[in-house]
């Protein structure tokens, strides 16, 4: 007769085999290529988040009720806070492997500074809202909003286009990264 421990044996060798295999895969990542990641993931995270959020405020705009503006007010905020963590985790990236390292991380760094001005600018327009603000209202500040996302996920994809062309290698980097697959689309 089979009892439990029977299956967990099969299973937890089946996780070790698995384990070397992919320590074996993974150890082939380049310089570029992980730097390429780190650039890539923090981005596609915040391009996730923004696009959560948007759609929690869409949301709260097309059934609007008491809790509307404090709802977009709360988005705005956690957009804020998205965006502050992008900005630090590109200002806080080493420059690029290869000749061009520095002007690498300066255009990321460039770029991190516009997004931050421009989320802080939705959150002023938001924070203008107040309890007596009609549905309209929130919806033009929300219009406006989606207009400025699509910007800025625009320039992101830019800033990382203008990084790829500082050196084959780098460029080589993205392509090869697999974070940086859907930023590439």
């Amino acid at each position: 007769m089979r009892g439990p421990g029977h299956t967990l044996l099969p299973i937890s060798m089946l996780t070790v085999v698995l384990a070397f295999a992919a320590a074996g895969c993974g150890g082939g990542q380049s310089a570029e290529e992980q730097w390429a990641d780190d650039v890539c993931t923090p981005v596609q995270n915040w391009s996730t988040q923004i696009s959560q959020l948007y759609d929690d405020a869409k949301a709260a705009v097309s059934s609007p009720d008491a809790s509307t503006i404090d709802t977009l007010k709360t988005d705005a905020q956690e957009a804020v806070s998205a965006t502050n963590t992008l900005k630090s985790d590109l200002r806080n990236l080493p420059p690029a492997p290869g000749e061009n390292g520095q002007t690498a991380r300066e255009t990321l760094t460039s770029f991190a500074n516009q997004m931050s001005q421009t989320i802080n600018a939705l959150k002023s327009r938001v924070s203008g809202l107040s309890s007596s603000s009609s549905a309209s209202e929130a919806a033009s500040v929300l219009a406006g909003a989606a207009g400025q996302i699509s910007t800025l996920t625009t320039q992101a994809k830019s800033a990382i286009n203008t990084v790829e062309q500082t050196s084959s290698d780098l460029k080589s980097g993205f392509e090869d990264a697999d974070s940086c697959k859907d930023l590439r689309s």
